[in-house]
C-alpha cells in the first residue's frame, strides 16, 4: 500500500511550526548557515552582496531602461529581512512574504525604518494577500530548497504567475541534487528537481523557462518568465506592442502632475494636481537634492496624499524641511494599485526665513 501523501495545508502547517522554532532558536543561522553567530552588520552585508550579485548584476533581470528604482518586487521567504533591506534600497517597493510569524516579527523589527517594505505573513501555500498583476519581478533564494512537496512548490509558482505583470520574471533557486532523499516530514531537505522537472513545471504553471544554472547542485537557479503576449500569435506581437505603446503614451499624458508654485519655504503650503486620479490616494517616487553639496536621495512616498474630486491636494511643507530641490520622477494610484507613470516635475524648498 502506498503511503498517504499529506495535504498541502498539512505540509504548510508543519513548515510553519518548524520555521517558527528555528526562528526562536537561532534565526540568523538557519537563514544563512555560513556562520553560527552573525553580527547584525555581517548578516545584512551578506544579504546586500547577494542582492548585488544575484539581482542587480543579472542581465536577465535588467529591463530595457535598467531602472530598478521604478519596479515593485516580490520576495518569497524573506526570513528576518536579510536580503529585503538591500532590495528596498534598489527597488521602488518590496513585498516580502514568509510562512513564519516569528520570522516576520524579526523582519518587522529589523526593517522598521523602511517605508517601501511591506511584510506579509502567508499560509505557506499561496499568496492570497497580494493582488494579481501587481509585481514586476519575483525572487526567492534558499527557500524552495527546503519545501518537501512538489505540489506546494507548484502552487507557489502558479501564485507568482498570478501576481506578476505580463513579461515579469521569477528568479528562484531549488534543490537540484537528485541524490537527496526528501520526505514530507522533513522541512529542511526539500524535494529535488531535474532540468526536465523544471521545464515541465514552467509549462504547467504558464511560464517560459528562460534559462537555468547549477543543475544537479543545491543551488539550482531557474529563470521563469511570464509571457508578455499569451493570447497573441507571434506574427502579431509587433503590431500589438506598437499599439500598446500608443496607449501608454496617452496614459502618461493623462497622468501629468503639476504644482501651483515652483518654490516654497518651510511652513508654507502648495497645491499638487494630478487630474487623471480624482479622489484617489497617490504614491510618488522622488529624487531629493540637498542645497548642500551632497549625493541626491532617491525614494518612494507611499500614500503621499489624497486627491479631491478635481485631482488636487494641498501639501504642507514641514517647518523643519531642509532646503533643496525635490524632483518627482513617478506617480501612481495607490487606490487602484496601478502602474507607475513617469513624470519630471520639480519643486524647490527655499531656505527658511530668519526670524
Amino acid at each position: 500500500m502506498q503511503p498517504k501523501v499529506p495535504s498541502n495545508s498539512a505540509i504548510a502547517s508543519r513548515m510553519e511550526q518548524d520555521w517558527d522554532a528555528r526562528a526562536r532558536e537561532n534565526a540568523e543561522f538557519y537563514i544563512a548557515t555560513g556562520n553560527e553567530r552573525w553580527s547584525p552588520e555581517d548578516f545584512f552585508r551578506g544579504g546586500k552582496i547577494n542582492v548585488e550579485n544575484d539581482i542587480l548584476a543579472d542581465p536577465q533581470l535588467i529591463r530595457g531602461d535598467g531602472e530598478f528604482s521604478r519596479m515593485r518586487v516580490l520576495e518569497i521567504g524573506c526570513g528576518a529581512g536579510r536580503m529585503t533591506r538591500a532590495m528596498a534600497e534598489a527597488f521602488a517597493e518590496v513585498h516580502a512574504v514568509d510562512i513564519s510569524a516569528e520570522m516576520i516579527a524579526l523582519a518587522t523589527r529589523n526593517l522598521s525604518d523602511l517605508r517601501n517594505v511591506f511584510l506579509h505573513k502567508n499560509n505557506g501555500v499561496d499568496l492570497s494577500g497580494l493582488p494579481s498583476r501587481s509585481c514586476d519581478l519575483a525572487f526567492s533564494f534558499i527557500v524552495f530548497q527546503h519545501i518537501p512537496s512538489r505540489n506546494v512548490i507548484e502552487n507557489y509558482i502558479r501564485e507568482v504567475h498570478r501576481c506578476l505583470k505580463p513579461g515579469g520574471m521569477f528568479k528562484f533557486q531549488v534543490q537540484g541534487c537528485m541524490a537527496v532523499e526528501s520526505t514530507h516530514e522533513d522541512t529542511w531537505m526539500g524535494v529535488p528537481m531535474s532540468l526536465d522537472d523544471a521545464r515541465a513545471l514552467a509549462r504547467l504553471c504558464g511560464f517560459e523557462l528562460l534559462c537555468s544554472s547549477g543543475e544537479g547542485t543545491q543551488y539550482f537557479w531557474l529563470w521563469f518568465q511570464k509571457p508578455k503576449w499569451p493570447w497573441i500569435p507571434k506574427p502579431l506581437q509587433s503590431a500589438a506592442s506598437q499599439a500598446l505603446r500608443h496607449v501608454r503614451n496617452a496614459l502618461r499624458k493623462r497622468a501629468r502632475l503639476t504644482f501651483s508654485t515652483r518654490k516654497v519655504r518651510p511652513g508654507e503650503t502648495y497645491i499638487v494636481a494630478v487630474p487623471a486620479f480624482p479622489g484617489q490616494v497617490i504614491d510618488i517616487a522622488y529624487e531629493y537634492s540637498p542645497a548642500q553639496k551632497a549625493p541626491p536621495v532617491i525614494g518612494v512616498v507611499v500614500e503621499w496624499c489624497q486627491l479631491d474630486s478635481r485631482g488636487k491636494a494641498r501639501i504642507p511643507v514641514p517647518a523643519d524641511h531642509p532646503a533643496g530641490r525635490v524632483r518627482i520622477t513617478g506617480v501612481r494610484s495607490r487606490t487602484h494599485c496601478g502602474p507607475w507613470f513617469r513624470t519630471n516635475k520639480t519643486i524647490e524648498v527655499a531656505p527658511k526665513l530668519a526670524p
